[in-house]
């Protein structure tokens, strides 16, 4: 299946890594200050946090490289993105029943290092999935730019810096702009619109080009 329009010029490739880039440190940021209120904002929390998702994201490596290789569909990647979009707009609105209730849980099962427990658990229910499905975009897009071994290099570089600015806008954008400006909830909001829009205007381009599986028709197929 051919790519969608939109992806013929692979400048819309490297917006797509960088601002996953961007949206995976704002999860990480708003996540310590979810987090906060329940078990502190300690050097131990922040261990955990930066931890959880390192797992997820190698995950997500994984797992990406693997289904690209199978099935080098674009489609597939946009709808993960759009997964992880819902996923991580509604952990404002579900993220602190989430905690209570693992608290309220392991505070009757375990009689040490329940911070660490609790705190860990709370990460890998809220936080792994969407940063898995976000650390498939890596591989993915090296799947969609690499066209011969000559350039390979230069194409990986590339997504790699991508990646990695994007990574330092979305250190400094929630920490200085977005949390102090709007608050936590809304900054989850507000990268999680980021990831529906770009994912959007992919599927709006393959279906206007003609090209592209419906939406529809397997979002699930992830």
């Amino acid at each position: 299946m051919g790519k969608a329009r939109i992806l013929q010029n692979k400048t819309y490739l490297y917006l797509t890594e960088f601002f996953a880039g961007m949206s995976v440190m704002a999860v990480e940021l708003g996540a310590s200050r979810l987090l906060a209120p329940y078990f502190s904002s300690s050097q131990i929390v922040w261990t955990i946090i930066i931890g959880t998702i390192m797992i997820a994201m190698a995950l997500g490596n994984i797992y990406g490289g693997r289904t690209a290789d199978r099935n080098p569909n674009p489609d597939r990647l946009y709808r993960r993105m759009i997964v992880a979009a819902l996923w991580i707009a509604a952990i404002p609105v579900v993220g602190k029943y989430v905690i209570i209730g693992i608290s309220a849980l392991l505070i009757f099962t375990v009689n040490s290092n329940f911070l660490i427990l609790a705190a860990f658990a709370a990460c890998m229910v809220i936080f792994v999935f969407p940063l898995f499905l976000l650390g498939t975009v890596t591989p993915s897009l090296v799947k969609y730019t690499v066209d011969s071994l000559e350039d390979n290099g230069k194409t990986v570089g590339m997504l790699n810096a991508s990646n990695t600015i994007g990574s330092i806008l979305g250190t400094f954008l929630p920490t200085f702009v977005t949390i102090p400006a709007v608050g936590t909830s809304a900054t989850f909001l507000i990268f999680a619109g980021i990831l529906l829009l770009l994912a959007m205007i992919y599927f709006l381009s393959a279906k206007s080009g003609g090209k592209g599986m419906a939406l529809g028709s397997g979002l699930f197929l992830i």
